[in-house]
């Protein structure tokens, strides 16, 4: 029987283990770069208030605003940074941007890593993809937010799905409830700071841009998995997408997915150079999240074949 091709027989143990040092000074450096953007944007937002700019500027803050998920992305798996007190004060600064419990995403995000394209076992996993319909719908966000407004209201009653306590350790239940009576507290101060002040900031800069910039994030989460073999091989049931420095860089160097997948415990920084001995192995790879679109969309309307679990 042939050996099973695997990233240690391709990279070799060495090598890989090179990759995965860990390193505060780009975490940082990334940052800082996405705490300045954001100023940015929301810079941009203040000076077009009130005119028709607000809209094209409330989308491009959106868009910066929803790639908090990349350092959050990152934090969780505990390698964007060295020191254990970065990972974790970042991990929870971001996930009360995106409105993500930290406690649970560990455990939720694990699972997905564990049984990607998995459709029984993948908590994670988009079969929105599989249909024109589906993947329209799943665009707009829409069941992304259902299902994040749910764990915001029931988390803190310590109220657990099934299907959340199947994938989720007994012991880190208190722990999930805790951060979200944690987040749910603070969400109700800016509410009621609001209120008090009569300010509408928390609404302009935060919460409209949020709704405004998940379709994005939506499409880019369906580039990662979606029209890809539902099958355990980590080097055909998952893509990586090349594309331009901008979405790179803000996703930090998440578009890298099928290497992240392969060494989840890669830094970010490194995925690109990860790539270089990868990349000829990986089943699916794209240049751009437009082409990727047209190739989930062909897929979904069958003017392309869909992946077999064999070919």
């Amino acid at each position: 029987m042939a050996k099973a091709v695997t990233i240690r027989t391709i990279v070799g143990t060495q090598r890989l283990k090179a990759l995965n040092a860990r390193s505060d000074g780009p975490g940082l450096i990334f940052l800082a770069g996405h705490l300045a953007t954001t100023a940015a944007t929301g810079w941009l937002l203040w000076l077009s208030l009130g005119g028709i700019w607000a809209i094209p500027a409330t989308v491009a803050h959106g868009i910066v605003l929803v790639h908090w998920f990349s350092p959050f992305h990152e934090t969780s798996h505990r390698t964007a940074f060295a020191t254990g007190w970065l990972n974790a004060t970042v991990n929870w600064l971001s996930g009360l941007i995106l409105g993500l419990n930290p406690s649970y995403f560990v455990h939720e995000h694990a699972r997905h890593h564990a049984f990607t394209q998995d459709p029984e076992k993948d908590p994670q996993h988009i079969p929105h993809t599989d249909t024109l319909g589906g993947y329209l719908f799943y665009a707009t966000g829409l069941p992304y937010f259902r299902s994040l407004l749910r764990d915001l209201v029931l988390f803190p009653l310590g109220i657990f799905s099934a299907q959340v306590r199947d994938f989720t350790p007994e012991a880190a239940l208190p722990r999930i409830r805790r951060d979200g009576q944690i987040m749910a507290g603070v969400y109700l101060a800016v509410a009621a700071g609001s209120v008090w002040f009569g300010s509408w900031d928390a609404v302009i800069y935060w919460l409209l841009p949020r709704f405004a910039g998940e379709p994005v994030m939506r499409l880019i989460r369906m580039s990662e998995h979606g029209g890809c073999a539902k099958v355990p091989d980590m080097l055909r049931n998952t893509r990586t997408v090349l594309t331009a420095f901008l979405p790179r860089w803000l996703a930090w160097n998440n578009a890298y997915h099928a290497e992240h997948h392969n060494s989840p415990v890669t830094p970010f920084h490194a995925l690109p150079r990860l790539h270089m001995l990868l990349g000829p192995h990986l089943a699916e790879v794209t240049h751009g999240y437009v082409e990727t679109q047209r190739v989930l969309i062909d897929r979904a309307t069958g003017r392309a074949p869909s992946v077999s679990a064999s070919g």
